[in-house]
């Protein structure tokens, strides 16, 4: 046992030995994988398709790909709905009818269904199927065609509830299902938007909308927003809490840098792999700086501590090296392991977060290792009143 403590105490003081004798190389290296992954970075996507979070065999699951295949993609109906006794006035159903068709022309749009492009049911027999014929084969120039569209539908239950119920009224918006899963969802969405507002404006009409590109859209805006807010904070809030224990800029310039540098990895990490930026990858940056902040708070603390012992600053560094390296590496050791489990979870979703996580925790403590020591090798010597006691 004696032995094995005395080989685990020997490697540390070997690996500080090779930090501090190889400075300059590690830094090379370093500096040209942050390049690589910053490169990686530029082709960054996020996602905006549905979070597959059930594993790929559960029974569920299987349930949903199968209805898929039989009855095509679902959740790419976006709904304009509005409530108003008024819409069978000829001028307004006639902006309803311009809507619909300005609309259908968007690219991306698959459909619209409303009561402006409404189909009757009539068998033919002479060819044995069904045909479907449209209520209306063109923008009306009368309220006396309006007027009889509307009673034309009153004849026909099917849509009572699924396009209109009373005075309410609805609008489908079929999107194409490659622009739904991709960042043109948003655009569409809110050109959409915008064009509904209008003629809701127009006529003094309140609109409502809703459907599951709608809701998606929305959501994915705030993940992004909320998930940048959050790492900016983080960040700030790191920085604060350097600055607490080192009461000196200049450290805390230098440890902000390291977590960067840290950051740049995970999130390089994530494009290397080709994932796309989700609401659990998202949080892996913030993740990240929150680890990075003991690595470097000890590390440093320990230099410092050990240069106003011994007054070298080199063999003080191999000290904080030695010393502070394996206490860490356990640390985030089981870090690492707790994140790795998710990859056996066999969902797609923690899969990428859990084996993202789990390698950049341990490219975090490797950065933190390199370039701590070697930075702090180079930089003005420690004074007594930026020491933690």
């Amino acid at each position: 046992m004696k032995n094995k403590i005395n080989i685990f105490a020997g490697f540390w003081k070997k690996m500080a030995d090779f930090i501090i004798g190889n400075r300059p190389a590690l830094i090379s290296a370093i500096a040209v994988l942050t390049a690589f992954f910053t490169y990686q970075i530029f082709s960054l996507e996020l996602s905006y398709e549905l979070p597959k979070i059930l594993p790929q065999s559960d029974e569920s699951f299987k349930l949903y790909q199968d209805f898929k295949k039989k009855y095509g993609e679902d959740g790419n109906v976006m709904v304009i709905a509005l409530k108003s006794d008024k819409l069978y006035d000829l001028n307004t159903f006639n902006d309803w009818y311009d809507l619909s068709q300005e609309l259908k022309s968007i690219p991306g749009i698959k459909n619209v269904l409303s009561n402006a492009s409404l189909s009757e049911v009539k068998r033919n027999d002479s060819l044995k199927k069904f045909d479907f014929v449209p209520l209306l084969k063109q923008k009306p120039s009368s309220q006396a065609e309006v007027d009889s569209l509307k009673s034309k539908i009153a004849t026909l239950p099917f849509y009572e509830g699924f396009v209109y119920n009373g005075d309410a009224h609805l609008m489908a918006v079929t999107f194409d299902q490659a622009k739904l899963n991709s960042k043109d969802r948003i655009t569409l969405t809110e050109d959409i938007q915008k064009k509904a507002q209008t003629f809701g404006e127009k006529h003094n009409i309140e609109m409502h909308f809703s459907g599951m590109p709608f809701v998606r859209t929305n959501f994915m805006s705030k993940v992004r927003s909320e998930l940048s807010l959050f790492m900016g904070l983080a960040f700030l809030v790191t920085i604060f809490i350097l600055y607490l224990f080192f009461k000196s800029l200049r450290v805390v310039f230098y440890a902000s840098v390291v977590i960067l540098i840290a950051v740049v990895w995970s999130v390089g990490l994530i494009s290397l792999f080709g994932y796309k930026i989700s609401i659990l990858t998202g949080l892996i940056p913030p993740l990240i700086i929150v680890i990075g902040i003991p690595n470097s708070i000890f590390l440093i603390n320990k230099y410092q501590e050990e240069y106003l012992r011994t007054g070298n600053k080199i063999e003080s560094l191999k000290i904080a090296v030695e010393k502070i390296g394996k206490t860490t590496f356990l640390a985030n050791v089981t870090t690492f392991l707790g994140f790795f489990v998710f990859y056996f979870t066999g969902s797609p979703l923690l899969l990428e977060f859990g084996l993202v996580a789990a390698i950049s925790v341990m490219a975090t403590w490797a950065i933190s290792m390199i370039l701590i020591p070697s930075i702090f090798s180079y930089v003005a010597d420690p004074k007594p009143k930026h020491v933690r006691h």
